[in-house]
């Protein structure tokens, strides 16, 4: 009888430490054909090893809620509640003090690049309250589950996943302490793993391009993509303006990339609520503001911001940040 107890409560010991062993150790995913074949082309590819890149997707969990996060993501709110979340008092203050932070550096990357050093911050505001955002998920476990478990965007996602392994392994870098949106976006200024590798920038003077601490280096970046998509030196981004008639309305839903002149508009019934070049190429939106629908003229550095982000709304808030920022940095 007393031998009967001793083996139920060995039995019950083992089972107790090996839910405990799982518990400790996480979900290691369990391989498909498909994986390991992704694996090698990683390996091959980007020249790193092969035996890292099992050893890492053998690590990566499934996370059901970075699926979730990205089928509901279309949702979106209107402008008016939008706006509140990034133009504030809290956040204009804390750009003004990222920005006293790092005067030669944000002076450097207007010099080669010509992108005002507002704006760079603001999109660091926006991004990651100024790198301070704690974000909640593993880029490794994020792009892994949208990499094989996404199927919509599966090419795109392995693609990345592939840059975050490649990043990881040649900087000497465990890529599961690297955190993430649920989308894979990584570091201060929230680039894809592949846009490290494509517009990342050493600015610190430390021979290495870390995104993900240092301020100086998430600048030059951020610096870098915009020229790279299009931005011109001392060139506006937007304008508020006010209708007149009707005429005015063939401007709307042509798109966000500038097509018409100021001029044409304006003899239209386009009314720009400050003085700007009448040969500039803008396009027209709407937006559902605070007092009704806003109109805003959207010039060529405004779509290149839409190329770090394709939102309108998102693109308004850096532009109006960076006009605040600048202000009360005077």
């Amino acid at each position: 009888m007393i031998k009967k107890d001793h083996l139920h409560l060995m039995n019950k010991f083992i089972i107790f430490f090996c839910i405990f062993l799982v518990a400790c150790s996480g979900f290691s995913a369990e391989l498909t054909q498909e994986m390991h074949s992704f694996a090698h082309k990683v390996a091959r590819d980007g020249k790193i090893s092969e035996k890292a890149v099992l050893s890492w997707m053998k690590r990566a969990e499934k996370t059901e809620d970075v699926i979730g996060y990205m089928d509901r993501q279309a949702e979106s709110k209107p402008w008016k509640n939008y706006k509140p979340h990034f133009i504030n008092d809290k956040k204009i203050r804390k750009g003004v003090a990222f920005k006293k932070r790092y005067p030669k550096t944000l002076a450097k990357a207007k010099r080669i690049y010509g992108v005002d050093p507002n704006v760079i911050v603001a999109i660091l505001g926006v991004e990651t309250d100024y790198g301070t955002y704690a974000l909640s998920h593993r880029a490794m476990d994020a792009l892994f589950t949208l990499a094989f478990y996404y199927p919509r965007r599966a090419e795109y996602f392995k693609n990345e996943l592939e840059a975050l392994m490649v990043y990881a392994y040649r900087n000497r870098l465990d890529p599961f302490n690297l955190k993430s949106s649920y989308a894979g976006a990584v570091g201060m200024p929230q680039f894809m793993p592949s846009n490290i590798m494509k517009y990342g920038q050493e600015f610190s003077g430390d021979g290495r391009i870390n995104i993900f601490k240092s301020g100086a280096d998430s600048i030059g970046s951020i610096a870098n993509y915009l020229k790279a998509h299009g931005w011109k030196r001392d060139e506006p981004m937007a304008l508020k303006v006010y209708t007149k008639g009707s005429l005015w309305k063939k401007y709307l839903n042509q798109g966000i990339k500038p097509k018409f002149t100021v001029a044409e508009m304006k003899k239209n019934g386009i009314r720009p609520s400050l003085r700007t070049d009448l040969n500039r190429k803008a396009a027209l939106v709407s937006l559902e503001g605070d007092k009704g629908v806003e109109y805003w003229l959207l010039f060529n550095n405004f779509y290149a911001i839409t190329r770090y982000n394709p939102s309108v709304k998102y693109a308004l808030a850096v532009t109006i940040l960076s006009k605040h920022i600048e202000i009360r940095s005077r």
